[in-house]
């Protein structure tokens, strides 16, 4: 494993983690390998659930709906434990049902899982959206690994140098794509948003919990991005493991949740940009995507 840092022309600075060619956060545990063979032989049973987003397209809004239709709790659930960035045994400890999180592509979950054993739940998000959340996100915090303009965050979301997922978010899609077991169920950010009753009962549907129509409703009303926030900054609890970045060990999770922010970012010139090689790769690819 090498710990890169990428200087470029205009002096933004990335640093990331480097494993048999595939960029990794450099929060990331230990030197990657160690942590990806204990992913790839992890135990999974029958009621887990692994929500893997690529990040910043819905990730907690999406683990506090699991956490509340498994539990049949309105409660805020906070942060999920991820796979990447946690000591093994904080999942090997936690008692079933079990709700965990990851960012990584498709190919390094864990191999119980791509045989079917247990759930996976995602949501997908417009690109520019996403990469934009993302470089606010990170220019609040401390030092995760970029430091520097859009212009520069830009180009390395482009790149396969994209720790954010492990390469681009292109790569992270065709992984998603390819991933051929029924245990994953596929739901959309802005249809979520807008149609957010109907995707409730389709993630209870998908997760095998009975529950009455009221409390499907009271899941709903409960998510919505603005109860979310507050409900996040409220009552989530500083985290050890996050204090070198934050303030106060809270991670800076819900900014705005809207749709087509990207149009407050991105110039003429980039936009054009980001369309050509988004059409680019989604046809070298064979991506099916409909945003």
């Amino acid at each position: 494993m090498d710990l890169v840092t990428i200087v470029d022309e205009q002096n933004n600075t990335y640093t990331f983690k480097r494993y048999q060619g595939y960029a990794f956060n450099k929060e990331a545990i230990g030197n990657v390998r160690d942590q990806l063979e204990k992913i790839a032989h992890r135990e999974i049973r029958k009621d887990d659930v692994l929500v893997c987003v690529f990040p910043k397209a819905g990730t907690h809004w999406l683990y506090n709906t699991v956490r509340m239709l498994k539990s049949g709790s309105l409660k805020y659930h906070g942060t999920p434990t991820w796979m990447e960035f946690e000591d093994f045994n904080a999942i090997e400890n936690m008692p079933s049902p079990r709700v965990f999180g990851s960012h990584m592509r498709f190919r390094f979950l864990p191999e119980q899982m791509k045989l079917g054993q247990g759930k996976v739940v995602t949501i997908t998000r417009n690109p520019k959206d996403l990469v934009v959340s993302m470089y606010h996100m990170m220019s609040a915090m401390g030092d995760l690994g970029y430091k520097g303009t859009f212009e520069g965050f830009l180009r390395i979301f482009l790149s396969e140098e994209c720790f954010m997922g492990n390469g681009t978010w292109f790569s992270w899609m065709k992984d998603l794509q390819e991933w051929k077991s029924p245990n994953c169920l596929v739901l959309s950010y802005q249809d979520f948003k807008q149609n957010t009753f109907e995707n409730v009962k389709k993630l209870a549907t998908f997760l095998e919990v009975d529950h009455e129509e009221s409390f499907l409703r009271s899941v709903s009303e409960n998510i919505q991005f603005n109860k979310i926030k507050e409900s996040h900054n409220l009552s989530t609890p500083p985290n050890d493991r996050w204090k070198h970045i934050t303030e106060d060990g809270r991670l800076p999770i819900y900014r705005k949740g809207q749709d087509g922010e990207w149009k407050t970012m991105f110039t003429v010139a980039q936009s054009e940009q980001f369309d050509k090689i988004y059409n680019e790769k989604v046809k070298e690819l064979g991506l099916k995507i409909n945003l």
